[in-house]
């Protein structure tokens, strides 16, 4: 028969199991939710107040579509190269980077500025290092999918994946099809206005 010390001990850790359960997070049904992913987000600097192209209602329904599978973490404003690399990436099974682009270039200050080009291809490299083996990395921007996108993908290494724009995206371009998995696809207009899907998957 077990003593009076050993009953009492495994009261003890009893109420010890069953506060750590009721202290952690809640799922659908008030069942313990599991470990969640996390996202990072990362938006240009825009400083207009009238027809913004990155800071829109589109971009916020992203986000709470997003919140439903991953933890966000949302930087704003980032306009240099040193402020996107100083973004703590670490474990992030998905990275959205928002900007203009080109075939050769991101950029987060402006059209006419490159942020990132193939001169950054080191720093890239270890920016992605700190990310999910098996991560996303969305490129939201317009034509990376020419070019610029293949040195993202040479730099996150073959387990990660990119998906960026062949042509012109419109505010509403990026969409979200499938959350798990994670499936999107973006769409871009063509000089007659008509939408084609120009989803580049690397």
């Amino acid at each position: 028969m077990p003593s009076r010390f050993a009953l009492a001990f495994l009261a003890v850790c009893l109420l010890a199991r069953s506060a750590a359960v009721s202290a952690a997070p809640r799922g659908a049904g008030g069942t313990p939710a599991l470990h969640r992913e996390r996202a990072v987000l990362i938006y240009p600097r825009e400083v207009s107040l009238f027809r913004r192209l990155f800071y829109t209602a589109h971009q916020r329904d992203l986000r709470r579509l997003l919140g439903h599978r991953f933890d966000l973490d949302v930087h704003e404003q980032v306009a240099t190269a040193d402020t996107l690399f100083d973004v703590d990436v670490r474990g992030a099974s998905l990275l959205v980077i928002t900007g203009h682009g080109s075939p050769f270039a991101l950029c987060l200050d402006g059209r006419d500025v490159r942020t990132i080009d193939a001169a950054h291809r080191d720093r890239l490299a270890a920016f992605f290092a700190q990310l999910a083996p098996d991560a996303t990395i969305i490129l939201q921007s317009c034509d990376t999918g020419r070019g610029f996108a293949h040195l993202v993908k040479d730099a996150a290494g073959p387990t990660r994946h990119v998906i960026a724009a062949k042509g012109d995206v419109p505010r509403d371009g990026l969409v979200i099809r499938s959350l798990e998995p994670l499936e999107v696809a973006i769409t871009c207009r063509g000089e007659d206005g008509r939408a084609y899907d120009c989803t580049v998957r690397l």
